[in-house]
């Protein structure tokens, strides 16, 4: 699951740097790149909220 997580996380930023560098050359639908943003965001928050839990975790075992 957690490399699902990681190549979702890494396709949509590709995705949107590569919207966002042809913002006026190619016809990529704002919705895609908004979307893209959106999945980039909450995948982001997610692994930063897991890796705070698994500090809390080993600095509780430890």
């Amino acid at each position: 699951m957690k490399i699902l997580k990681h190549f979702i996380f890494w396709s949509c930023i590709i995705g949107v740097l590569y919207s966002m560098i042809y913002f006026f050359i190619a016809d990529i639908p704002l919705y895609i790149k908004l979307l893209g943003g959106a999945i980039i965001l909450y995948l982001g928050f997610d692994l930063i909220t897991e890796s705070k839990k698994r500090k809390r975790k080993e600095a509780l075992e430890a």
